[in-house]
Parts: C-alpha cells; sequence; structure tokens
C-alpha cells in the first residue's frame, strides 16, 4: 500500500473529480468489500484516520493480496465530509473510474424507463444479482447508475450485475425477432404469472410517478399486472423483485 497524508491542492482535486462525475465514489467497507470481490480496485482510498488502518479489513486476505499498490490517502474529518454523499459518513470514501461493461447473461433481462429514485435502482440491482437477471438497460433519461446512493443501496451488486443505458428502440431493432417484451402496469389485467415466459424475454418497468411510456406499451408483447388486495400499485423496486423472485423459483419447480 501507499500510504500518504492528502494535501489541500489533492483535497481539491478529489472535490473536482466528484463534481465532473467522470468518476466513481462510494463508501462503507462492506461496499468496498463487495468490490474487491468483483475484481474492481478503487484508485484512492481516502481514510479520516490512520487508525482506520487497524481495522481487521486492511489484513483480511482478499484486501492483501488485491490492493498491493492501493493509494491510500489519509485527511481530516472536515474534508470527508465534503468528499462524502452521507449525512453521517462512515470514514472510508473509494474513488475509482467507472468500471468495464459487463457482458450480458441469460434472460430475463429488465429495461426501465426513466426510473428517477437511486435508492429504487440500487435495490433493482439488489434483486437482479439475487435472481439471475441476465443484466439491467436503463433509458437514457434514468437516474446515474453511478450515483453514490445506487452503489450504496445496491450493497455491492452494482460491481456484479451487467447495466446498460440505452435506447429502447435501438434494443428492439437488434433482438425483435425472438424478443418478448412484457411491460407491467397496475392498470393491466392479466397477471404476469398466466403468462407463458419465453427463453428470450425483456420486462420493462416504469418511471415512479408516470410509469411506463405510451410508445414502449404500444411497442410490447403483453402488458400485465401483479395482482394486489387493498392497494392500488406497488413501489417499482419491490414491483421488479416480486417478478425476478417468483421466475427464479420457478426454475425449481
Amino acid at each position: 500500500m501507499n500510504i500518504d497524508f492528502a494535501s489541500n491542492s489533492k483535497i481539491k482535486e478529489l472535490l473536482r473529480m466528484k463534481k465532473s462525475g467522470q468518476f466513481v465514489f462510494f463508501e462503507g467497507f462492506h461496499t468496498f468489500e463487495e468490490a474487491l470481490k468483483a475484481d474492481y480496485i478503487p484508485d484512492f482510498v481516502i481514510l479520516k484516520d490512520e487508525r482506520m488502518l487497524e481495522d481487521q479489513f486492511f489484513h483480511n486476505n482478499v484486501f492483501i493480496e488485491k490492493c498491493k499498490n492501493l493509494n491510500i490517502l489519509i485527511v481530516k474529518e472536515e474534508a470527508i465530509k465534503r468528499l462524502s454523499s452521507e449525512k453521517s459518513p462512515t470514514g472510508i470514501i473509494c474513488i475509482g473510474k467507472f468500471p468495464e461493461q459487463r457482458d450480458f447473461g441469460q434472460s430475463p433481462w429488465l429495461y426501465l424507463d426513466r426510473i428517477q429514485d437511486p435508492g429504487n435502482l440500487g435495490t433493482i440491482l439488489r434483486g437482479a444479482l439475487a435472481f439471475g437477471c441476465g443484466g439491467v438497460f436503463l433509458s437514457e433519461d434514468s437516474c446515474s447508475i453511478y450515483n453514490p446512493k445506487v452503489i450504496r443501496s445496491s450493497a455491492g451488486a452494482f460491481f456484479k450485475v451487467p447495466f446498460k443505458k440505452k435506447n429502447f428502440k435501438d434494443i428492439i431493432s437488434e433482438m425483435r425477432d425472438d424478443l418478448e417484451i412484457l411491460s407491467f402496469s397496475p392498470r393491466a389485467t392479466m397477471p404476469f404469472f398466466n403468462f407463458e415466459f419465453k427463453d428470450k424475454t425483456l420486462l420493462v418497468f416504469g418511471n415512479e410517478g408516470d410509469g411506463i411510456s405510451n410508445s414502449i406499451i404500444c411497442a410490447s408483447n403483453r402488458v400485465v399486472c401483479i395482482p394486489t388486495e387493498s392497494v392500488e400499485s406497488l413501489n417499482v423496486a419491490m414491483s421488479v423483485n416480486i417478478v425476478l423472485a417468483f421466475l427464479y423459483f420457478k426454475r425449481f419447480c
């Protein structure tokens, strides 16, 4: 490890990096550990106190093996607060380049239309990893998947789930011949579990307030719903994970 105390000029550089939106910032030992398991090594690790290096995390085999040349910067707590996106910073911030795009796996895949809440997106990534989703497409006007809140709420899934921002028309023009598109709407009448899922299925979920855009609805093979009692609709992250869990468990039945 290369350990140093950050100068004021270095802190200013890190703040510029954060403002640029061209680097990944994430916080906490757990997220760092999940990043390492996915072979993602940050460019810098910022600590609020050099005594944090005594933590067992820095002495476990995974860290020692993968982070021999890691740059660790010790900064004052005031700088941590400026660099952090948390109300109560953990005291450890990792900074690095955008991770390399992963190849999509087998169906089902997700398409998220204009998702705006970073917490929802992170929870969806976590469910996608848990229930074997092959990859997540996002509309180009969805929130940034590199938002620190997305990374935190994904519990490390950000580093493992394939994702890509892509226009819906481009997806269907490339895959339409054998792609089944299911759009989810609380106004639909057909329960999603009555549908026979095919080998190449794209599950479409929409904006937290407005749902799926009409153009996507019109291009879908089916518009289906998640039947509920006593509520009109569900949170989009909950909806996605219900469907992915159902499909995952169905494989074993």
